[in-house]
């Protein structure tokens, strides 16, 4: 009997986001991995060491005949790493949040595949869990790529531009902004935030139940002016932490004031 064939997938770039996209690709097994990357460099190394996948340094040796291309670049060279790829029907797909599906050339089958998911190397990603948001020039197209986002996800979703840009700012807002809090918080108690895990962890748990407002605590929920001056105090030799301390407490006011309007 016959096996069926294996369909060729090229990524093109050696970060996160390629990391876990070839690693899930890896395991369903369904596919031949060719990695690409503008040098050599460890990271890319380490695709075929433990991936398996096939790996080029060059982007000028692109294979002409895939299925899919994936571009996982930052947002500023995904026009150009798309010229690369001169098959003019080819599958070709971008991986940003924040990026027009035109970033990819006039091309008839553009797509978009943004994981809503923070990635880190090392970090494992439980993409059953992880939301896919698909884009596509045409109908096939959009088909094929939704298809390949169910192996991944239990939550797919077709969105527009301004939808998917929409989306990615709320995503920096819950996840980079708030990280960037919990350095800060690690920098103002003078130990690692794991002290803080349980509170960040239920803070997360409550919206669960409750809508974000609904959700809010605090001294300035409470209109508690004298502990936000003691904290302001301790905040005296930190402006930045200072500013922010004060723009987010009267943005938690607001929040609050306008529930009751």
């Amino acid at each position: 009997m016959q096996k069926p064939s294996r369909h060729k997938i090229v990524i093109i770039g050696c970060g996160n986001v390629a990391w876990h996209l070839a690693k899930q690709l890896a395991g369903l097994k369904k596919y031949d991995l060719f990695i690409y990357n503008h040098q050599p460099n460890v990271l890319l190394n380490e695709f075929k060491t433990k991936l398996k996948c096939s790996i080029t340094p060059n982007l000028n040796k692109i294979v002409t005949d895939a299925d899919l291309y994936f571009i996982c670049v930052a947002d500023k060279f995904i026009s150009t790493v798309a010229k690369k790829i001169k098959d003019p029907k080819a599958i070709v797909i971008h991986t940003s949040g924040s990026a027009k599906i035109n970033e990819l050339g006039n091309r008839a089958n553009a797509a978009v595949f943004y994981p809503l998911q923070t990635f880190s190397k090392n970090d494992e990603v439980n993409w059953k869990e992880t939301p896919v948001i698909v884009e596509a020039m045409n109908t096939a197209t959009k088909s094929k790529i939704l298809d390949l986002a169910k192996r991944f996800s239990n939550t797919v979703t077709s969105l527009n531009y301004k939808e998917r840009l929409e989306l990615h700012l709320a995503a920096v807002l819950v996840n980079n902004f708030t990280n960037a809090l919990y350095v800060s918080a690690d920098e103002l108690i003078g130990k690692s935030h794991k002290i803080l895990l349980p509170l960040i962890k239920q803070t997360v748990l409550k919206l669960e139940k409750l809508d974000a407002r609904a959700a809010q605590t605090g001294p300035a929920k409470r209109g508690d002016k004298k502990v936000m001056e003691k904290h302001l105090k301790l905040l005296s030799k930190n402006k930045d932490l200072k500013k922010i301390y004060l723009q987010l407490s009267n943005l938690i006011v607001k929040q609050q004031t306008k529930k009751h309007a």
